[in-house]
């Protein structure tokens, strides 16, 4: 269906310089050498042996506009939907997501050779949500061939997904300093530290998030640098503060008052347990099911720590006055996770000074699985799992429209 708009495209449009035809080649133009190489690479990647139908060479520019044109009706599309945020009065609009790295096998590999680093992968090490380490199968960009580019691939990066987004969510901002390599054929614990050029790097972002009047979060998750965090809150990069980690010293979880203001806060991520499911222990299960763990006192002791965790945040609760009920906070650690209680703990979050706060729907309808689990490829259904309810069904959720109402009380 796609070739045969392209082709009608052509025929109509470009054969006749309409509006529409001028349109997308001010496209092409403003998107220069960048697009080019990446239609280039898609064109001859469908020309290669094996493909079918296999193009002729001279069949190659047409090949690759068709790509161009790909592109361009994504970029019309993501700016309809930005200025639909805007004619309906979001303040922000498009929060859109900048990944770690690209597929190694991509255009971007191609576009810039020598820039990636081919026998290593950027992962994590081992912490107590991944025992064994993350791997996430990604080149790594080369410190000193970045920096010889202008580190272009990164400002590129930006720049596409900064141009029709109010907010953007750099993926593991920490990678700004240093990033975790895993070597080809070694596992995720053998991995190490390999340094990046932060003061550079952070100025190219501060330089396009001011170009593009972008608001930048940084997914500061997991064993992050203080000078990073430092450097962040500098620059007023957004901080993440998620309430699963929110804690002091002895591990009790931190009231609403001590966040800090330049951050987004949250209960947890598409990487971490639903709230249902971090109440139900369910993520536990799920990694002892698929064998992360290195041994059944690992689980045991998860386990001990959760039911623990629970007491504290109904604990945190009801020195807020919040608690949704009279009922025996031990009581309430064993049952269900009630609507009430949903609630309750939005709206405790809620009361925090930072400026921005994020909500999942899984959250407030319970679901129980998470959408992605790290560290695990074929072994879970990542980024696959629909939302119980249609988009139509969430505009009438009875549950949704009481947590909107608690949040604007909050945060009016």
């Amino acid at each position: 269906m796609l070739r045969e708009l392209h082709a009608h495209f052509r025929s109509h449009h470009l054969a006749h310089d309409t509006q529409r035809a001028r349109e997308f080649r001010a496209f092409q133009s403003q998107a220069g050498d960048a697009l080019r190489r990446h239609a280039g690479f898609e064109a001859m990647q469908e020309a290669a042996p094996g493909a079918s139908p296999a193009p002729e060479q001279d069949e190659l520019p047409r090949r690759a506009e068709y790509y161009e044109y790909l592109q361009w009706q994504a970029d019309r599309q993501l700016a309809r939907a930005a200025a639909r945020c805007r004619k309906r009065g979001m303040a922000i609009g498009l929060y859109l997501d900048l990944a770690v790295s690209v597929d190694r096998s991509g255009s971007d590999a191609w576009s810039f050779p020598g820039c990636f680093a081919a026998s290593a992968s950027v992962g994590a090490p081992p912490d107590d949500f991944n025992l064994s380490g993350q791997d996430w199968g990604l080149p790594p960009l080369l410190p000193q061939a970045l920096r010889e580019r202008g580190h272009e691939p990164f400002v590129l990066a930006l720049r596409s997904n900064m141009r029709h987004a109010g907010a953007l969510r750099i993926d593991h901002v920490m990678g700004l300093m240093r990033l975790y390599w895993v070597p080809r054929g070694a596992g995720a614990r053998d991995g190490a530290y390999v340094r990046y050029p932060l003061d550079e790097l952070l100025a190219i972002v501060k330089l396009e998030s001011h170009r593009n009047r972008c608001v930048v979060v940084g997914e500061d998750l997991g064993t992050v640098p203080d000078a990073v965090r430092a450097a962040l809150a500098a620059a007023r990069v957004l901080s993440y503060r998620l309430l699963y980690f929110q804690r002091d010293a002895s591990g009790e979880f931190l009231p609403p008052q001590a966040y800090p203001r330049d951050a987004l806060v949250s209960i947890g991520t598409h990487d971490l347990p639903t709230l249902a499911g971090w109440w139900q222990d369910r993520d536990i299960a799920l990694r002892d099911g698929l064998g992360l763990f290195p041994d059944e006192a690992t689980r045991a002791r998860l386990h001990g720590e959760r039911a623990l965790d629970r007491l504290r945040l109904l604990e945190a609760l009801a020195r807020a006055g919040r608690l949704p009920d009279e009922a025996d906070i031990e009581t309430l650690a064993k049952g269900p996770l009630s609507a009430a209680l949903i609630e309750a703990i939005h709206g405790w979050l809620a009361a925090c000074p930072s400026r921005l706060m994020m909500v999942q729907p899984e959250d407030w309808l319970g679901v129980v699985e998470q959408n992605n689990l790290p560290g695990t490829v074929d072994e879970h259904p990542n980024w696959r799992r629909k939302l119980p309810l249609t988009v139509e069904q969430l505009r009438a959720d009875a549950a949704g429209a009481r947590l909107a109402a608690v949040l604007a009380r909050e945060r009016p």
